[in-house]
């Protein structure tokens, strides 16, 4: 027998079936009961089970030689701890002096600016988005991560050399007719 198939074959899945079901071969799904299984106590486990008392005085006595071994110190045992304590002693205090002041410069509040994609040559006007130093858990939704006309990676975005205003001017310009040639 190569294979085994862990009772997943006709026969197996309708025992089961049988022993969970009662009156499967009813016409109808309502008919089909469920078999009660009457409950019984398991008993308890083992960590539970009473000991007799010559056992009982046995573990006691085991545990009590445990417990002295614990508190019994003996003089390798005072070096080492001696040993411990003077590797604890030295700290490293680290105190600033009291005109230091923080080098973390907040960028959250910072202009909008333009820009221009490398890759399809847009311009588009916004903020590039960074993390704060002062507030690295705080981001802004509306910043700008990659280039909103091609999907440019925010690496292909670059500064743009004309202002905003000069682009909207260039932009909202009336372009030429073919009566203007």
């Amino acid at each position: 027998m190569a294979f085994a198939n862990k009772g997943t074959d006709a026969g197996s899945i309708a025992a089961r079936l049988q022993n969970r079901y009662g009156n499967l071969t009813s016409p109808s799904l309502k008919d089909v009961t469920t078999k009660t299984v009457p409950k019984t106590f398991k008993s308890f486990p083992k960590a539970f089970e009473s000991l007799s008392p010559a056992e009982l005085e046995a573990d006691q006595q085991e545990y009590l030689e445990f417990e002295s071994g614990l508190h019994s110190n003996s003089s390798s045992d005072q070096e080492f701890n001696t040993q411990i304590q003077v590797e604890e002693e030295p700290k490293l205090k680290y105190e600033l002096p009291e005109d230091y002041k923080s080098t973390k410069l907040c960028i959250c509040m910072r202009s909008q600016t333009a820009y221009e994609c490398d890759r399809c040559h847009h311009y588009f006007y916004g903020r590039i988005a960074e993390v704060c130093e002062k507030h690295p858990h705080e981001f802004f939704l509306m910043d700008i991560r990659s280039c909103p006309y091609c999907m440019a990676p925010i690496e292909m975005v670059k500064k743009s050399p004309i202002s905003w205003e000069t682009i909207r001017k260039i932009e909202d310009a009336d372009l030429p007719n073919d009566g203007d040639l």
